[in-house]
């Protein structure tokens, strides 16, 4: 185990990483304010569109070109989906506790994606988009 997260941790792969999460954050970001300020739609409405809007570019995004992962696209899928159903609750919460202590929704959803991002990577690497090892007879 240590020795795999030892191997997850590249800069290049970090860079990717973060690069990808920049584009979906303004993708997520963008969208929230849109339906908050533009439409009117109750903030937990404007968070909800925002977040599920923005995973098809992240998924994509991350399973090609920050982690390589070909293949198995369905159980990468289903993992992914478990992960952002933890993020998205942790970021419904996160945003209600910071609109309840009057800080704002805006500085909730900077503070989610920062702690979601955190764990994202490991998780992606470690759970997500890991390439199953090769069986012992198959190395050579």
């Amino acid at each position: 185990m240590r020795q795999r997260i030892g191997s997850a941790i590249s800069l290049r792969r970090i860079a990717i990483y973060i690069g990808v999460g920049l584009v979906g954050f303004c993708l997520d970001f963008g969208l929230l304010l849109l339906f908050r300020e533009v439409v009117g739609t109750p903030v937990w409405v404007a968070a909800t569109i925002a977040f599920w809007g923005s995973l098809a570019v992240v998924f994509l995004s991350n399973k090609y070109l920050t982690f390589g992962a070909r293949g198995m696209g369905h159980r990468q899928l289903v993992r992914y989906f478990v992960l952002l159903g933890f993020n998205y609750v942790a970021t419904l919460g996160i945003i209600a506790l910071t609109q309840r202590l009057g800080i704002g929704y805006q500085v909730g959803k900077v503070a989610a994606v920062a702690l979601t991002t955190a764990w994202n990577y490991l998780a992606y690497q470690l759970w997500v988009f890991r390439q199953p090892s090769p069986a012992p007879e198959d190395v050579r």
